[in-house]
């Protein structure tokens, strides 16, 4: 092997986009996909990834930005989100669930990703039971109950869209406006007419609220003088059985051994 090239996983999946084939994602939205425009691709798992896809009408291929745009400061829209904020303080610097271990400790900053990825959910999960305290709490009771310190972002998840429990849909609700809303905050500053593509293991958890809900588009949409402009944007749900990352390491491997190269006259 002459060349060999070490990639993250939103650079694979910005790659993968290019593969990309319609039977491979599903629609959220109607806004037509404008040929070579910038493309945007996102979502939460473990951490909320980010890459950006630019084509110039001068070369053969789009190239793909990774970014760490996951990081950016959370942006608090109302009262709630501000009593979210500064319960994510303490939570993550006491906080001994499963999911907190690994980012436990002091923080000076709430960035989108503390409360935007699947470690979040537990965390918002403890917040709407102290925003509710009379509500029921079906993941702590009965022959599986589990915890505080247990419960996962799965048992949540599974609890909402499964079960239709009301805390837990309070919690899914949350996330996917919180989620809809970086989404639609990235897309302005990239206007990806070539489409906005979710992934990530979470966005597959909630993938059939995103698609009967009508909230996750109106969050995204809301972005008031600019709402004609966001509604432009093509936003496109991958398949959860669709290997971006497999096929954005078919592409680059592509690449490494010159198939895009303009040969020589």
């Amino acid at each position: 092997m002459d060349k060999f090239e070490l990639i993250n996983d939103f650079a694979a999946a910005g790659h993968g986009l290019i593969q990309l084939q319609e039977k491979d994602f599903t629609r959220i939205n109607s806004a037509p996909v404008e040929k070579d425009g910038v493309k945007l691709v996102l979502g939460p798992g473990t951490g909320h990834g980010q890459a950006f896809l630019c084509k110039s009408k001068f070369s053969p291929c789009y190239e793909v930005f990774p970014s760490e745009g996951g990081h950016v400061e959370f942006s608090p829209r109302d009262d709630l989100d501000m009593r979210l904020v500064h319960f994510a303080y303490d939570y993550i610097e006491n906080s001994d669930n499963i999911e907190n271990l690994r980012a436990k400790g002091k923080v000076n900053r709430i960035s989108h990703e503390r409360l935007g990825a699947g470690p979040a959910i537990p965390l918002i999960y403890e917040f709407f039971k102290k925003e509710n305290p009379d509500i029921e709490r079906i993941l702590e009771t009965g022959p599986n109950a589990k915890t505080p310190n247990e419960i996962d972002s799965h048992d949540v998840i599974d609890a909402a869209i499964q079960k239709n429990d009301p805390l837990c849909m309070k919690v899914v609700k949350k996330f996917s406006e919180i989620f809809a809303v970086q989404a639609g905050d990235t897309a302005l500053k990239t206007l990806p007419y070539g489409g906005v593509y979710l992934v990530g293991g979470v966005t597959n958890g909630i993938r059939d609220y995103i698609l009967h809900d009508q909230a996750w588009i109106n969050d995204f949409n809301h972005k008031g003088r600019l709402e004609g402009t966001i509604r432009r944007i093509p936003v496109m749900l991958v398949n959860p059985e669709t290997e971006l990352g497999i096929l954005g390491a078919e592409e680059v491997a592509y690449r490494l051994v010159g198939s895009y190269e303009v040969p020589s006259k």
